[in-house]
């Protein structure tokens, strides 16, 4: 070997040693079938941080059918939900991070059709931190029983008989807890995902490959070929996309209140809901277990339909209005004080607060001026409302929100 080859090849091993580390810190997705019996157990590795994932999983029709979802220890606890389409799509949301690595994030038992012990087709993924940004993720990889592929295929698997309309969002109803078989463990390989290489060129003899090398480091000259002048590309406009803010809600005023604790004061930490960028049907919502509440929601998504995940809520309806707004009803759970909806789009994560307080029996009074001493009534004796052996800000919100709810009613009555 002479001195040249073996200071290239130095080169080379030193730069492979180097170079995939940035790249094995990024976040990845890979599937892979370990007993080749039809059950596929998706893993993420690199995951601590991630806190929404939004998964979409292609199979093959002729090989794969009817396919059961499972969440894995990796999401325990967060939000989540799936649509058995094809292809799959996992909506997967959390308030914190992952605090692990790596682990299983669902196991997919599918019926097999014939003999063939399945194929998936792609496998795509989107992924937030805890602060609603985008976080970039290493290729995927596939590791299907037999016939292995790596990556994203440039075909898209075609679309199930059944599966859902692409313009229906995705729900998440974070009241219900099915329970979970037991994930199966990758014990098998998976193909880790790899650059593309040429393919390998024939053998020339030792005399002809070391003059090759020397040819190759020797700077050549070469001719610059003509450049016919083009007008340019018109460049895509970018998609506007609404940015999420945080929301305190109205919960969180009554938390953080150190003034007097006056009629006033009170009631008038509920008007700044208003200036919040969505509309509350009712404004404030009574949680009795059967009443509802929508939530009217102008925001730009993109190109792909959100995912809506619900805190102390259950799901009722989601549509859209013909200005594009999406209203989303709910049922609130029975005397929570603390609720919300949170919208997953476009590798971003929004939440919004809702307005929400169990149930209150007043005194029944004649006019506003009885209504108002009977909260002078409360402020001045106390009462633990919500059963919690104190009296405090969460005893005020529930009060001057059945006081506003009641007070408000009474004036439609009149109306």
């Amino acid at each position: 070997m002479s001195i040249k080859s073996a200071c290239r090849r130095s080169l080379i091993l030193f730069m492979l040693l180097i170079v995939p580390a940035p790249l094995l810190a990024a976040p990845f997705l890979s599937i892979a079938s370990p007993s080749a019996d039809g059950v596929f157990v998706l893993r993420g590795e690199q995951m601590a941080g991630v806190a929404g994932l939004d998964i979409t999983i292609g199979y093959d029709r002729n090989t794969l059918s009817t396919p059961h979802i499972a969440m894995g220890s990796l999401v325990d606890g967060m939000l989540n939900s799936s649509n058995p389409s094809n292809p799959i799509r996992l909506a997967i949301v959390g308030t914190n991070g992952i605090a692990v690595a790596s682990g299983v994030i669902a196991t997919i038992t599918f019926e097999r059709v014939g003999d063939s012990a399945g194929t998936i087709t792609s496998l795509t993924a989107s992924l937030i931190d805890e602060k609603g940004n985008k976080l970039p993720i290493a290729p995927t990889a596939i590791d299907n029983p037999q016939t292995p592929t790596h990556g994203e295929p440039s075909a898209e698997a075609p679309p199930a008989e059944g599966a859902k309309d692409k313009d229906e969002p995705l729900v998440i109803d974070a009241t219900s807890h099915p329970s979970r078989p037991v994930p199966v463990v990758l014990g098998g390989s998976v193909t880790l995902p790899h650059e593309e290489v040429a393919p390998a060129e024939p053998k020339r003899a030792p005399q002809e490959a070391e003059r090759q090398e020397v040819a190759e480091l020797q700077p050549q000259r070469r001719e610059p070929a003509p450049v016919e002048p083009r007008d340019p590309e018109p460049k895509a406009a970018p998609q506007a996309v609404t940015q999420p803010v945080h929301l305190p809600s109205v919960l969180d005023r009554f938390r953080e209140f150190k003034g007097e604790r006056t009629l006033a004061n009170l009631t008038s930490l509920f008007k700044g809901a208003g200036e919040r960028p969505l509309l509350q049907i009712p404004a404030i919502a009574i949680a009795d277990g059967s009443s509802t509440v929508t939530l009217v929601i102008a925001m730009e998504t993109g190109d792909r339909p959100p995912v809506f995940a619900f805190k102390a809520a259950r799901y009722v309806s989601v549509s859209r209005s013909d200005d594009g707004e999406w209203e989303v009803e709910v049922r609130p759970e029975a005397g929570v004080v603390d609720a919300s909806i949170t919208v997953l789009y476009h590798g971003l994560s929004q939440e919004y607060p809702l307005i929400v307080a169990p149930a209150v029996r007043l005194p029944a009074t004649a006019g506003s001026a009885a209504s108002e001493a009977a909260f002078r009534s409360f402020l001045a004796a106390g009462a633990d409302l919500n059963g919690d052996g104190r009296v405090d800000y969460l005893d005020d919100y529930i009060f001057t929100a059945n006081f506003l709810a009641q007070s408000q009613e009474s004036a439609q009555r009149k109306e």
